[in-house]
């Protein structure tokens, strides 16, 4: 397979996610890009059930990256806060909540899969939602 170098600018905590994931894999940061890319790649061309399956991978890396700030957060604006600040925000479909990139609006899973509920996040916070950027 013919290979091409590509540097990709990460947020300092995203970096440090993915390499902590690599090195608990065994691998290297770029197989893990090259695995995410080629499993989006195939799910733009899937049907949407495929899609909505979402890589073990994937949901280590964001619980890595998100966990802390979640069970932190303080208020539905602090929680807004602090996923914006990783390019994320969440979203409430089906009675639930969902995580979706802040560029693109891509759903990457739902909260459950972090380990967390809608519901938790309503004993915690109180009535409300977490404030959808496309609604503003």
């Amino acid at each position: 397979m013919n290979k091409r170098t590509v540097t990709v600018q990460l947020p300092a905590d995203l970096a440090l996610a993915v390499h902590d994931l690599a090195t608990e894999k065994e691998g290297t940061v770029g197989k893990i890009v090259e695995d995410l890319l080629q499993a989006h790649i195939v799910n733009r061309k899937s049907p949407r059930k495929a899609r909505e399956e979402i890589s073990d991978r994937l949901v280590f890396a964001l619980q890595k990256l998100l966990f802390r700030d979640m069970a932190e957060a303080t208020s539905w604006d602090d929680l807004d806060r602090r996923l914006r600040g990783h390019g994320y925000y969440l979203k409430v479909a089906w009675g639930g909540l969902s995580l979706h990139t802040e560029t693109s609006g891509y759903k990457l899973c739902n909260v459950h899969d972090l380990g967390f509920s809608y519901a938790t996040f309503l004993r915690r916070f109180g009535p409300g939602k977490p404030k959808n950027p496309r609604e503003t």
